[in-house]
């Protein structure tokens, strides 16, 4: 081992000295003394210069000899200590991380790798030795290369699905996905389908590139994918006999290479469809690539699968909250849709009042609910005919009270958890008068102030078969002129109404009469109003652009 270390230094020259005195000079030396000394004595003179010349003749030829073989062994000596010098520098440039595997390779046509006549010939150890590090190099870098590969594609794997799975909106986690995957597939295009199984149909709401597509299950690739749960890779669309290709005419687009697969749930249920188009850099999708999109898939799957849920506990949510609003509205008929519409308002003033994004949905279910309480109300009471008396008044006076009894036994999400006290306090004023507990300014939720003009606009602007109270009147049963009402709120600002909720109202009340113009409101009452307040709104270009929202 001493000997192998003495070679990467200038100790072997010393070594290679050492041998070469002791296998060539040394022997020469010898019999230079034994001739001398114990040859020449027992001849005579005459016979002792013949052989002087002979011997000396033969000293020189083999000192010659001894001299070209100790120049060609140094030479290769040195070629071989700057290989190793080399390897060494190579091999520990690596170890720091001063330098890659693939960068590291020797010239075998160096010149101290063979002399000129050597290149002419078969290869020299050097080569062999030179060649050898090369492979082993060459090859350390392409495994290198491999794990750093896979390692780079299982960190934009894992990066995805950590995106995927924070994402439960529906809306904003179709582009997402489709988003992701193009990029991480490094493809043209991506389009995730939703299969709907009761029509038998695919759906997407995002395709880069083109507007929403729906085709039946079974046409075309996806549609083929989403009935088989196959996986398909092709290298050329247009070669398939079931591809339509005037799709890719009318978006004026070319479907050259496909990959599309199957997303399915946890029951193993095809709930949509991943396609990927055009592979940059190749012309088909490999093996790398279905594997890494399986992996993808899973991921989409998991986040799809939530998502759908999340918007079907939603649904069932909305459709309680609004159903139990319903019942309350529905005890009399002239109340009815009095808290969807009083929902609908809020939500407008708080859109002109840019309140929070956080805060609509408090408010939206504590608009629809504020009524609720009125379950405990008496039928005698709620529904009287006549004015109340002072004790009607007191239970009257009780349902904010009751609603949030009500609404305290809900549970709530987190975001929801205010809903109980902005239903609550909906009868407050901003001047301390109000009830049930004369809170006044600032000491009101923002979302109870805005529900309190909300709802006094539609009880007046709304027929009843009872007299209405208002501002320490009583008055007729009939629905008020929006003049009057209008005058009312701007009168009680400052007072009743919080002056910037009552400026907000005031600002979004044209977008609120056309909302339920034709509904609600008939056009006669709502009319001049609007052409005083903003004129465009009645053309019939702002009337049809309004009319998917009455549909919904």
């Amino acid at each position: 081992m001493a000997f192998l270390t003495s070679l990467n230094g200038v100790k072997a020259k010393k070594i290679f000295l050492a041998f070469f005195t002791l296998s060539s000079l040394f022997p020469i030396l010898i019999a230079i003394f034994m001739v001398n000394n114990y040859i020449v004595p027992l001849i005579g003179s005459a016979q002792a210069g013949l052989l002087d010349d002979s011997f000396y003749l033969g000293l020189s030829a083999m000192l010659f000899f001894s001299l070209i073989s100790f120049f060609l062994m140094y030479r290769w000596l040195h070629t071989l200590e700057h290989v190793t010098a080399k390897i060494m520098t190579m091999s520990e440039a690596v170890s720091k991380r001063e330098g890659e595997f693939g960068a590291q390779h020797i010239d075998e046509d160096h010149e101290f790798a063979a002399s000129s006549s050597e290149k002419q010939t078969e290869e020299n150890e050097i080569h062999t030795l030179i060649r050898s590090f090369n492979t082993i190099f060459q090859t350390a870098a392409d495994q290198l290369a491999e794990r750093n590969h896979l390692r780079e594609l299982l960190a934009r794997l894992i990066g995805i699905a950590s995106s995927l799975t924070a994402e439960l909106d529906f809306d904003r986690l179709f582009p997402l996905i489709v988003g992701n995957v193009t990029e991480a597939m490094l493809a043209e295009r991506t389009s995730m389908y939703v299969v709907d199984s009761e029509n038998r149909e695919l759906w997407t709401k995002v395709s880069e590139g083109v507007k929403q597509i729906r085709l039946p299950l079974g046409q075309g690739i996806s549609g083929r994918v989403a009935e088989t749960g196959e996986t398909l890779n092709i290298v050329d669309a247009w070669e398939l006999p079931y591809y339509d290709r005037s799709f890719d005419q009318n978006n004026n687009f070319r479907t050259r290479s496909v990959l599309c697969m199957p997303i399915k749930n946890r029951s193993g249920e095809i709930i949509g469809v991943l396609q990927v188009i055009n592979k940059k850099g190749k012309d088909h999708f490999d093996e790398e690539d279905e594997s890494f999109m399986k992996g993808l898939t899973s991921q989409i799957a998991i986040a799809l699968e939530n998502s759908i849920l999340v918007d079907e506990i939603l649904l069932s949510f909305n459709s309680s909250m609004s159903t139990l609003s319903a019942i309350v509205d529905a005890r009399h008929h002239f109340t009815a849709g009095h808290s969807e519409r009083v929902k609908e308002y809020s939500l407008m003033i708080a859109a002109t009042m840019n309140l929070p994004k956080e805060e609509f949905e408090p408010l939206k279910y504590a608009a629809l609910l504020h009524d609720i309480g009125k379950i405990g109300i008496r039928d005698e009471i709620l529904m009287k005919a006549g004015t109340f008396t002072a004790e009607d008044w007191v239970e009257m006076k009780s349902h904010p009270a009751q609603t949030k009894t009500i609404l305290d036994n809900f549970h709530f999400p987190r975001h929801l958890r205010d809903v109980p006290e902005l239903a609550y306090r909906h009868h407050e004023k901003v001047d301390g008068t109000g009830y049930p507990d004369g809170l006044a300014g600032n000491q009101l939720p923002m979302g109870s102030r805005i529900i309190a003009v909300a709802d006094v606009f539609d009880a007046l602007t709304s027929r009843r078969d009872y007299p209405k109270y208002a501002f320490g009147q009583t008055m007729d049963s009939e629905l008020m002129s929006l003049e009057l009402v209008i005058d009312i709120l701007l009168k009680e600002s400052g007072s009743h109404f919080d002056p910037q909720v009552v400026s907000a109202f005031m600002q979004s009340l044209p977008n609120a009469l056309i909302r339920y113009r034709g509904e609600h409101f008939t056009h006669d009452y709502v009319d001049d109003t609007l052409r005083r307040l903003n004129p465009e709104l009645l053309s019939d270009q702002k009337l049809a652009a309004s009319e998917p929202n009455k549909r919904q």
